[in-house]
């Protein structure tokens, strides 16, 4: 079986040391850091990158990219060096950058163990995330509630239960819209939520946090791929049918 904890990843995962949603970055930042992270990890045009590239991947306009660049290179998350209409980056070392904004721990802590991230720090855990995320057309702030959900998923159960308030707390968002990303991201078969039961210190029991099983990503894109195919046979029917119908 594959070491899920080796330092590199697989061609088709970056890996995430969980420090990186405590530096206080707004959504923005945040969701460009992350890509630059992914590419970095797989050693994919970081040496020739653009604001075009990576607009497409996150789904922001080229100014606000370049906007959430200087931000990042403005807290010295990473350095960049020009190249005409390209630019080639480093990341920086964030331990000394970490704000403990929350004490709650993750619930995949058993797992945790000493490990090399990219910039050499060495972090308590780091955790692998499918480079195909940046693949499905999916609305920024929905592609970064979605990445965590990844991040905080369990490696062999695909599960999670952090709460909207942690989720919103790590990404920069309102509990609300935390809510509404996750019914989207449901609606789109991407994460399917079941309703758990806590006990509390009297006894009684009570609703708690959700608990979200992420689809397989490699399963997301096989059924999307089923669709279109069935999509396009239907839309050659039509075409076959439409001049028979006019004949008669």
């Amino acid at each position: 079986m594959r070491n899920v904890w080796s330092a590199s990843a697989p061609a088709n995962e970056f890996l995430l040391p969980r420090e990186v949603f405590k530096l206080g970055l707004k959504q923005g930042p945040l969701l460009v850091y992350l890509y630059l992270i992914c590419c970095k990890s797989l050693k994919r045009g970081a040496d020739k990158m653009n604001c075009s590239i990576i607009s497409k991947a996150v789904g922001l306009c080229k100014k606000t990219v370049h906007t959430h660049l200087r931000t990042l290179c403005n807290a010295r998350l990473i350095q960049i060096e020009h190249h005409g209409q390209t630019f080639s980056y480093t990341l920086c070392p964030i331990q000394s950058k970490v704000c403990e904004r929350s004490n709650s721990t993750p619930r995949n802590n058993w797992m945790f163990i000493k490990r090399p991230w990219l910039t050499g720090e060495v972090f308590g855990a780091v955790f692998p995330v499918p480079n195909e995320v940046f693949q499905l057309g999916l609305k920024p702030s929905e592609l970064l509630v979605y990445i965590y959900l990844h991040y905080q998923k369990g490696v062999r159960s695909g599960q999670c239960w952090p709460s909207y308030a942690t989720i919103g707390a790590a990404v920069g968002m309102s509990r609300k819209t935390v809510q509404t990303h996750i019914g989207s991201l449901i609606d789109k078969g991407l994460i399917r939520a079941e309703e758990t039961m806590i006990r509390r210190k009297n006894g009684r029991r009570c609703n708690g946090s959700l608990c979200y099983t992420v689809t397989p990503i490699r399963q997301v894109l096989r059924d999307r791929e089923k669709e279109f195919l069935e999509q396009l046979k239907l839309v050659e029917a039509q075409r076959k049918w439409a001049p028979a119908q006019q004949r008669t």
